[in-house]
C-alpha cells in the first residue's frame, strides 16, 4: 500500500529542524555566553575604576 504524504510534511520537518536547532543555539547561548560576557564587563569595570 502506498502514502501519499503531500508538501506539507517537508514543510514540517523543515521547522521542527530549524527549531531543534535554533533552541540549541540558545541554550548555548544562555548558559556559556552571557555569563562570560557579564564576567568579562565586570573584569573591565574594575580595572578601568582604578
Amino acid at each position: 500500500m502506498f502514502l501519499y504524504l503531500g508538501p506539507g510534511l517537508g514543510g514540517g520537518i523543515v521547522a521542527v529542524i530549524t527549531g531543534i536547532f535554533l533552541t540549541f543555539f540558545g541554550f548555548l547561548v544562555a548558559v556559556f555566553w552571557l555569563p562570560l560576557k557579564r564576567f568579562i564587563n565586570f573584569l573591565k569595570n574594575k580595572f578601568n575604576k582604578g
